[in-house]
């Protein structure tokens, strides 16, 4: 006797779901691999801290006062705004004098650079830089105190290149911030931790730690000034160059409380389509991990407890994923409330899995870009029909007046 139709279409999600489940059990033990406590050299260098900072991120006060008390040996911190009204400029001044002992300073204005704000903020800090390691740290997270010593241990190598950090997302109120959690400490932090076992490159900008004798090896800053996802090619080049990349057990911290949905979306459509110009064979399987997605194809499709069954299990192993994964990563279990948004977000990014296959576009920091190879940024014409214009880099930011505040360790 030959399958039917609706055993056929059953065999297949049935199999479908086996891959998910699979993929999502081995991702989740590679997390608690990588989180395992183990012996590290003691090993300190110096360190220079860059933080690019654009407006009021959410507690940006806090986050950036973790990086004033970090247990470290030595290291400075520059900040960096490009408009000089920036806000975020008044609560660097005011930590900066909170903490004298600190060596910081406040870079504020840039020269032009690129179509990378963040890189472009980048480049205006390096001549301040005073340390051979450097610290690329966003002004999203938050850090404890021995955060240095537990990423720049791994530079004790000298084959390693780069090192990155796993993140948390924290302080979820609304349900897109709490989606954004979920997301973070489920799907992406499973999959950075599978990619570090694999040996594929996977570097979130949040936190990147290398020598400058590296950074110069793959071209400084200028080589990503046009890259919308700067940080992952910067760890392609870094492999490139014959380094290896390592991920450190430290974690940082992620506030997302009151994040819109419109913003969610966003930033997801960005990454997606970062994904899809950098790992296509990849992104092309990702809905292949999406337990909600698949049970909710199969219970929809068949007539069976087996398929309405299958949903019931799919969806609550990844509410379990993302509950005992968030519990790991940052020491609590997100509310009852929130943990209900699991099934939901994976629905609700689905789309634009399907819309990056379809759409090279982005919109980032109020402009429209086209997003080609390897995510090279193109500034589509205004509604006046103008391009936005980019200087070359040339071999190094150009110098315009900017206002540097200045605060040296005490003598």
């Amino acid at each position: 006797m030959g399958v039917s139709p609706s055993e056929a279409v059953d065999l297949i999600l049935g199999l479908a779901a086996t891959v998910a489940v699979t993929a999502t059990v081995a991702s989740t033990g590679c997390l608690f691999w990588a989180l395992r406590r183990r012996r590290l050299p003691d090993h300190a260098p110096p360190v220079t801290i860059f933080k690019p900072l654009k407006g009021l991120d959410e507690e940006l006060a806090e986050n950036l006062a973790s990086f004033f008390a970090l247990d470290y040996p030595a290291y400075q911190l520059l900040f960096c705004v490009a408009d000089p009204a920036d806000p975020a400029a008044g609560v660097v001044r005011k930590l900066m004098a909170e903490h004298p002992e600190r060596d910081a300073q406040l870079i504020a204005g840039v020269p032009p650079f690129g179509l990378n704000p963040k890189v472009e903020s980048l480049a205006a800090m390096e001549p301040h830089r005073r340390h051979d390691v450097l610290l690329i740290s966003d002004s999203n997270v938050r850090a404890r105190p021995s955060y240095l010593r537990e990423t720049a241990c791994h530079l004790a190598d000298p084959s390693v290149g780069l090192v990155t950090n796993l993140f948390a997302g924290r302080g979820e109120a609304g349900a897109a911030a709490a989606m954004e959690n979920l997301q973070i400490n489920g799907y992406i932090a499973g999959g950075m931790a599978t990619a570090s076992m694999l040996g594929v490159t996977c570097v979130v900008g949040k936190s990147m730690m290398m020598r400058a004798s590296v950074l110069h090896a793959i071209g400084g800053f200028a080589s990503v000034r046009n890259l919308l996802a700067e940080d992952q090619v910067m760890g392609m080049l870094v492999r490139k160059a014959g380094y290896s990349i390592r991920l450190s057990h430290h974690v940082i911290e992620n506030v997302n409380r009151r994040r819109g949905f419109v913003w969610f979306l966003n930033r997801h459509s960005r990454w997606f389509k970062i994904r899809r110009r950098l790992a296509l064979p990849t992104f092309a399987v990702e809905p292949l991990a999406s337990l909600a997605t698949i049970g909710l194809v199969w219970a929809a499709s068949g007539d069976s407890g087996v398929a309405w069954g299958g949903l019931l299990g799919l969806v609550g192993l990844g509410m379990l994923r993302d509950a005992v994964q968030t519990k790991r990563l940052r020491g609590t279990f997100p509310k009852l409330r929130h943990l209900a948004f699991s099934p939901i977000k994976d629905l609700v990014l689905l789309p634009l899995w399907f819309d990056a296959f379809l759409n090279n576009h982005v919109q980032w920091r109020g402009h429209r870009f086209h997003v080609g190879r390897l995510t090279r940024l193109t500034p589509d014409a205004n509604p006046r029909g103008r391009r936005l214009r980019v200087r070359p880099a040339g071999d190094g930011p150009r110098r315009v007046p900017t206002e540097v505040v200045d605060k040296p360790r005490p003598e």
